[in-house]
C-alpha cells in the first residue's frame, strides 16, 4: 500500500481517503500490523494494474492542464482587478459630483460677492464681511476646483478604461 502511495504521491491522509479509512488505520495497513478487506485490496490492485500499463500523460496535455490552470487564475485575478476598479471609480465619481456642485455653489457665491460690492460702500461693515467672503471663496476654489475636477475625471476615466481592457481579455480567454 505504502509503495502505491508513494507511486501515487499521495499523503497517508490521502491515500485512507480514497480507500475509505482513517489515517491510523492506513498506518497500520503500510507497517503489516492489519489486513486490508476484500474492497481494499480490489481497489489498491486495480490500481496497481493501472500503473503498470504505465498510463502517461502525454507532455501537450500536460501543458494543456497547466494552461487552463494558468487562465482560470488569471481570470480570475482579472475579474478582481475589475470589480476594484469599479468600486474606486465610483467613490471617484461621487467625489467628482460633491467637487462639481461645491465649485458650482462657490462660483454663485462669487458673482453674488462682486455684485453685492459694486452696491456696497467702502467702509461698511458688509464690505468687510464680503473681503472675508471672497477669502473664503478662493480657499473653496481651491479644494474643488476645475484642477482637481480634471485630475479626478482623468483617473475615472483611466479606470473604465482598464475595466474594458480586463474584460477584453477574460472574455478572449473563455473563447481560447
Amino acid at each position: 500500500m505504502k509503495n502505491i502511495r508513494e507511486k501515487l504521491g499521495l499523503s497517508q491522509d490521502e491515500m485512507s481517503n480514497l480507500l475509505g479509512m482513517n489515517r491510523s488505520t492506513a498506518g497500520m495497513y503500510e507497517i503489516g500490523s492489519r489486513s486490508l478487506s476484500t474492497w481494499q485490496l480490489k481497489i489498491l490492485s486495480k490500481i496497481e494494474m493501472l500503473l503498470q500499463a504505465e498510463l502517461e500523460i502525454a507532455p501537450s496535455e500536460k501543458i494543456k492542464i497547466k494552461e487552463q490552470e494558468s487562465t482560470v487564475l488569471m481570470i480570475k485575478n482579472m475579474e478582481q482587478r475589475i470589480e476594484k476598479a469599479a468600486f474606486v471609480c465610483l467613490r471617484l465619481k461621487r467625489r467628482l459630483k460633491a467637487l462639481t456642485q461645491a465649485y458650482t455653489k462657490t462660483q454663485t457665491l462669487w458673482t453674488i460677492i462682486k455684485q453685492l460690492r459694486l452696491e456696497a460702500h467702502e467702509s461698511t461693515q458688509l464690505m468687510a464681511y464680503l473681503d472675508l467672503l471672497e477669502i473664503s471663496c478662493l480657499e473653496k476654489i481651491e479644494s474643488c476646483g476645475p484642477h482637481l475636477q480634471a485630475q479626478l475625471s482623468f483617473r475615472i476615466k483611466k479606470l473604465e478604461h482598464e475595466q474594458k481592457v480586463a474584460q477584453m481579455i477574460i472574455d478572449e480567454a473563455k473563447i481560447d
